[in-house]
């Protein structure tokens, strides 16, 4: 048997870390939420009412009154089997920059059931509460019990093990799983509970099926994964967290793909120069002895204007010495530009920076002039195809920009035609080619067909020309979870199986 504890209320990092993984909501916009539902929703008669204490916390404390409530309507409503002997407690932030002046981000009233007031709400915002509210009913209620049973096979020289479990008794999970049990249990769901077996039983084997597991890099960043990071480094406050996300896709030092961050080769440079010449500030233990220092001040353990002479003397030494020009310099050698002109108007050709990366312009650009290109050194081949420009009718080429491969008329820059990439899976609604596409706001990857706005089909997931066994349809996402692994879901039935080891993966 086995017991799992509930996850204590929210804090700032982990409402964002959750709403990120649950809800798809980025760090700005749960806070946005979070800033209304604090402030006050007109519910009818009632008037303004702050749904949620103040959100920006690092305390998992709960006030008595709150957790006496809680327990008063989960025993109303589920039984005495769902309630512990006493109030939980949970151990506050130790971090020596936590801020605990408010309790954890919970509901102002437990007994508010979110369906109760939904119509009242937004539907991010009823989201977003709920997701609240569970939390914290749930961290109120008693342990989730689990059977577990492990059966060890010899065969020959072999060990074989498997593992089985059941819910006994679903405790504070009937109200809300963390984002990691969540994919646990769909797992759980998917397995066949074993047999009951007798020790020194012979057991008929049906299949095994080896595989081979290599060690694999970490995971890029999403917002959550950076949150979770910034709290464990001490980097950042619970008010900042969001800020601190946002400003990295805002001044183009990252992009989001597929909710993972992607440095842009502005970002790389930025870094690369900035740590060369400022190595003492730009520094993950910098940021975080600059809150302890802060901390101090405000308690009076440090005088503010030492602290400011410590930090300004040496800074202001590295600002003089430090090249910049230099070593932007060193990213490109653009020695050859002296002798090269511009094939539209016989302008000379300069250097221009972007945010993902320098190129060639003409000195009349962009007024007189719309040349561009990237530099030489940067420059991939432009790869023919059997495509035509819908604008003059010549063939097209496969380009590389900087969101990635996209179709180019081959007579550029005389004819400016292009057209997204296509995936060579055709739309289920009307037979067009569903191509990459991205959002206009935030630069994020989609799949859509090429006859919008006709036709608004789109999918988030990389199609693949993949036959549906169901159906027979050539077209399927091409998906991936922790618990499951790879496989496919049919972009016109909805249809799900599983994708077989590739050969090197499976061990001989």
């Amino acid at each position: 048997e086995r017991r799992k504890n509930p996850a204590a209320p929210f804090t700032t990092s982990t409402l964002q870390q959750d709403a990120a993984k649950k809800l798809g909501f980025g760090s700005k916009r749960t806070m946005r939420l979070a800033q209304d539902l604090y402030e006050g929703i007109e519910i009818g008669e009632e008037g303004a009412v702050g749904l949620i204490t103040y959100m920006r916390t690092d305390s998992t404390r709960v006030a008595s009154s709150a957790a006496e409530q809680a327990r008063e309507y989960i025993k109303m409503m589920y039984g005495e089997s769902y309630l512990p002997d006493a109030p939980r407690l949970y151990a506050d932030n130790k971090s020596k920059n936590a801020q605990d002046a408010h309790e954890s981000v919970r509901p102002t009233d437990p007994t508010r059931r979110p369906e109760h007031i939904r119509k009242y709400l937004k539907e991010d915002q009823y989201r977003l509460y709920e997701l609240i509210w569970q939390r914290f009913m749930a961290s109120q209620m008693t342990p989730a019990i689990f059977d577990t049973t492990t059966v060890d096979f010899d065969f020959d020289r072999f060990l074989f093990r498997a593992t089985g479990s059941v819910v006994k008794f679903d405790g504070y999970q009937r109200l809300y799983k963390e984002s990691r049990e969540a994919e646990e249990g769909k797992a759980l769901e998917e397995e066949q509970g074993l047999p009951v077996v007798q020790k020194g039983e012979d057991i008929p084997v049906k299949a095994i099926t080896p595989s081979q597991h290599f060690t694999e890099p970490p995971p890029r960043y999403s917002e959550a994964s950076l949150v979770k990071e910034l709290e464990r480094l001490g980097i950042g406050r619970p008010s900042t967290y969001a800020s601190i996300v946002s400003t990295l896709v805002d001044r183009r030092y990252a992009m989001l793909e597929q909710r993972r961050f992607f440095p842009t080769f502005l970002g790389e440079q930025v870094e690369r120069v900035m740590v060369k010449s400022f190595p003492d500030v730009f520094n993950v233990r910098f940021t975080s002895h600059m809150e302890t220092d802060l901390d101090k001040i405000e308690d009076g353990d440090v005088n503010w204007r030492k602290m400011l002479k410590d930090f300004y003397g040496p800074f202001a030494e590295s600002v003089k010495s430090a090249d910049i020009e230099s070593l932007i310099g060193e990213a490109h050698d653009l020695s050859m530009l002296e002798t090269e002109r511009c094939p539209t108007c016989g302008g000379k050709l300069v250097p221009r920076g972007g945010f993902f990366g320098p190129f060639l312009a003409c000195e009349n650009h962009p007024k007189d002039c719309k040349f561009t290109r990237p530099l030489r050194g940067d420059r991939k081949p432009a790869q023919p195809t059997d495509e035509i420009c819908h604008e003059c009718g010549s063939p097209m080429v496969i380009r590389h920009g900087r969101s990635g491969e996209f179709l180019g008329c081959s007579t550029f820059p005389k004819c400016r035609g292009t057209r997204s990439m296509p995936t060579g899976v055709k739309c289920p609604k009307d037979g067009g080619d569903i191509a990459v596409r991205r959002s206009k706001k935030r630069g994020k990857a989609f799949y859509g067909c090429s006859n919008y706005p006709k036709c608004d089909f789109v999918v988030w997931d990389k199609p693949v020309a993949e036959i549906c066994p169901e159906c027979g349809y050539v077209g399927a996402e091409s998906k991936f979870t922790k618990a499951r692994g790879d496989y496919r879901r049919c972009i016109k039935c909805a249809n799900e199986w599983d994708v077989a080891p590739t050969p090197e993966a499976v061990a001989v």
